[in-house]
């Protein structure tokens, strides 16, 4: 099953629309109620940022994906630092934080997987 160019950007929203959602639900149950104003800003930048994205993904940006891998190296490699201590402290936190990195990886891998060409059928006559 071969998906165009469009249809693998609209996946690839939905998977990083979906990610936000689950982000927030991270957010909520590392203590997101007693949280300082700091994390609660950070928080709200970072879905703000992830929801814009999948905007102008789904609108065909092509650059969009660069900006996508760019924050995807800047935040797993903290995530994965952070994730035994997440696991001890509340494991359904920690499934819910590898669920959200690899939803966006399958998101990126899906933006940079190239367009398979249609084989030209030749006239025969």
């Amino acid at each position: 099953m071969n998906l165009s160019s469009q249809s693998k950007a609209s996946v690839a929203s939905n998977l990083i629309r979906v990610s936000a959602v689950l982000y927030l639900v991270y957010y909520y149950l590392n203590g997101g109620r007693s949280a300082t104003f700091d994390l609660a800003l950070a928080t709200c930048i970072a879905l703000g940022i992830l929801l814009a994205l999948a905007l102008l993904i789904r609108q065909g940006y092509k650059w969009t994906k660069w900006v996508l891998l760019v924050l995807l190296i800047l935040t797993i490699t903290p995530d994965l630092i952070r994730l035994p201590f997440t696991f001890r402290t509340n494991i359904y936190a920690g499934c819910i934080a590898i669920i959200i990195d690899l939803l966006q990886i399958g998101a990126l891998i899906l933006l940079f997987k190239p367009d398979k060409e249609e084989p030209v059928a030749e006239d025969v006559e």
